[in-house]
């Protein structure tokens, strides 16, 4: 299994420039933001990637809706170029919530958009013209006017359900999974590789990747409570409740979201959440804990790539970005 680090994009690029130094020379395989509202993901990858040599850039996810297909291909061919083959594209719904007070996106047919994309994008990165009329997404007769094309952009399909699990197996490579269980990571390892079957691909070739929240600190009590604090804030999104709902931590969850509108302190929050659904869904402890046990569970259920996603305890969150390759770093060549 290997091993990535997320970060928030919400650092200035000098800081996120050493810290990808810094997660390169500990021997992690990747490093991973989210596109919200702060800086550009794919602008941040481009940064990463000036200022390492070996290390994966990944954005996990830009959504589907905010750049035109073709906008899109030309910025990963870019990045492709630019980094020498290391950049991870993910492509994601995201939440309608957010997408069209934003962006003025209309979120619809969900399933439909992210296979017209997916199609449009290996045409254009297989030098041919793009010809979609799709129901949602189109592109016609574009052709990216790079000459010597660029490594193939490996894509990432972030996905909750089974349909879009199924999708990333027949058409990605790979699925980029959020806020699931090692048994949820098991099931959808397994949708993802029986699609992959079915579409007469090789399975072993579609990477099983997921986001697991980490936050580690001195005061290992803090670190609990801020994990416990990001899970609640999480449930509070529709998608994210009905996923951890169908993970069995519904009743966790409403616990702990009572105590926290009740206004308990994060760390009776946790203990409203329980061990059970903590242990699940990321890991807390002091820099001298070991997390070996939470990297077992995950390895056993078939993840390939775990991206240890860093919860910010306190600031300044460069420290606990230092402080999560800290506790992980003696894991980058044995898991």
């Amino acid at each position: 299994m290997k091993l990535g680090i997320g970060v928030s994009e919400d650092l200035p690029i000098p800081v996120q420039q050493r810290i990808a130094t810094h997660v390169e020379a500990a021997g992690f395989r990747s490093l991973w933001t989210n596109e919200a509202s702060g800086r550009d993901a794919l602008l941040l990858c481009q940064a990463w990637a000036a200022e390492t040599t070996d290390l994966d850039v990944g954005v996990g996810v830009v959504p589907i809706w905010t750049r035109s297909p073709a906008q899109l291909a030309m910025a990963s061919a870019t990045l492709q170029e630019a980094s020498g083959g290391r950049f991870l594209l993910g492509l994601g719904v995201s939440h309608g919530a957010t997408m069209g007070p934003w962006h003025g996106a209309e979120v619809r047919k969900p399933l439909t958009a992210a296979s017209e994309l997916l199609t449009i994008l290996a045409q254009i990165e297989a030098g041919e013209r793009s010809d979609v009329r799709g129901e949602v997404l189109s592109s016609r007769r574009f052709r990216l006017a790079i000459a010597d094309r660029p490594p193939p952009t490996r894509r990432y399909l972030a996905a909750m359900g089974p349909r879009m699990l199924e999708l990333a197996g027949s058409r990605a490579h790979g699925t980029l999974l959020n806020w699931a269980g090692p048994d949820e990571v098991a099931e959808a390892g397994r949708r993802v590789r029986d699609a992959a079957r079915a579409a007469e691909r090789d399975p072993e070739q579609v990477e099983v990747a997921a986001y697991v929240r980490v936050a580690v600190a001195e005061d290992r009590d803090a670190a609990t409570g801020a994990l416990a604090e990001q899970i609640v804030q999480y449930g509070k999104l529709p998608a994210y409740a009905s996923h951890l709902e169908r993970q069995g931590f519904g009743a966790a969850l409403r616990a702990a979201s009572e105590a926290k509108d009740r206004g308990a302190d994060a760390l009776a929050v946790a203990e409203a959440l329980g061990e059970p659904t903590l242990g699940s869904l990321g890991w807390a402890g002091t820099p001298a804990d070991d997390p070996s046990g939470m990297l077992d569970r995950f390895a056993a259920a078939g993840l390939d790539h775990c991206v240890l996603r860093v919860v910010v305890v306190e600031e300044p969150a460069a420290d606990g970005v230092a402080a999560v390759t800290r506790a992980f770093d003696r894991f980058t060549g044995a898991v």
